[in-house]
C-alpha cells in the first residue's frame, strides 16, 4: 500500500510504502507529514486506522451493513473517530482487548 507524505516548507508530495521513521524532504530536506486525507481521515482528534482488526476486502460490503457508522479502508482496515467507538466494535467482534505493557527503564509495568 503506498503512503502520501507532504512537506509542510515546499509543499512536495511524494508516496512511500513505508510509515516507519521519519520522512525526510528531498528538495528542502524539512520534516514531512503523513497525509491521511487520501484514506478519508479528517485532521484533528482521534482518527486511528486499525492494522490489527483488518479483514480480507471481499468483506467489506458485509461489513458495511453489520457497522454502518464505522468507515472502512479500500483494503479493509476499520478507521475509528474515538477511543470508545474503537473499544465496542472490538467487543461486538468478539476481542478481549488487554492492556499493553509497558517497559520503563528495562523493567515491565503491568
Amino acid at each position: 500500500m503506498l503512503h502520501t507524505f507532504i512537506c509542510d516548507v515546499c509543499g512536495l508530495g511524494i508516496q512511500d510504502t513505508s510509515t516507519k521513521g521519519v520522512h525526510v524532504c528531498p528538495k528542502c530536506e524539512a520534516e514531512m507529514r503523513w497525509d491521511l486525507g487520501g484514506i478519508g481521515i479528517r485532521p484533528g482528534g482521534y482518527n486511528h486506522v486499525s492494522d490489527s482488526l483488518a479483514f480480507h476486502p471481499d468483506d467489506i460490503p458485509e461489513h458495511r451493513r453489520m457497522f454502518p457508522g464505522i468507515e472502512v479502508t479500500p483494503d479493509g482496515r476499520p478507521m475509528f473517530t474515538s477511543p470508545k467507538q474503537q473499544e465496542r466494535y472490538a467487543n461486538a467482534c468478539g476481542f478481549d482487548k488487554r492492556s499493553q505493557r509497558i517497559r520503563q527503564r528495562g523493567r515491565r509495568i503491568a
